[in-house]
């Protein structure tokens, strides 16, 4: 432990001290505060460096193509736009002719329902006609046989 004393004693009288470079007495914040003054001129010089790059690119643009090529390109889309108006329009007349056809087929078969339910009402009311007769039928033979059955005479 009395090492690491030591070593933090030292290094507590460290910003106190001061070195002497070139000829001048200089501290460890002043070294600190030039090396931050030198990395911030270097990025600089850096950054301007690469701006420069950037500017010498787009000058050297070729601002007539590239001005063509928009107008191919928004006559395209113009055109596309047309192509895609014509198209929306024949799908709506497509859904319109869809819907007539749905509305027809649905007519022609509440049709074809009120037939068929018309006939099956004519059907039950002949059934029940007949059934009547049937009964009838059934109750004059009974009626019938037994007169005959009845009559002494018929022996």
């Amino acid at each position: 432990m009395a090492d690491l004393e030591d070593i933090v004693k030292q290094g507590e009288g460290l910003s106190d001290k001061k070195m002497k470079m070139f000829g001048l007495r200089v501290s460890g914040a002043s070294i600190m505060g030039l090396l931050a003054l030198l990395s911030t001129v270097f990025g600089s010089l850096y950054g301007g460096f690469l701006l420069y790059q950037k500017v010498e690119s787009l000058a050297s643009l070729d601002l007539g193509a590239i001005s063509s090529q928009m107008k191919k390109t928004s006559a395209d889309v113009i055109r596309i736009e047309e192509h895609a108006d014509s198209i929306k329009i024949e799908l709506k007349k497509d859904m319109t002719d869809l819907r007539n056809s749905q509305w027809n087929l649905e007519s022609k078969v509440d049709n074809k329902l009120q037939s068929v339910d018309t006939k099956l009402t004519n059907y039950d009311t002949k059934l029940d006609r007949f059934e009547i007769k049937v009964e009838k039928t059934k109750t004059d033979m009974e009626k019938r046989i037994q007169e005959s059955l009845d009559n002494p005479l018929a022996n």
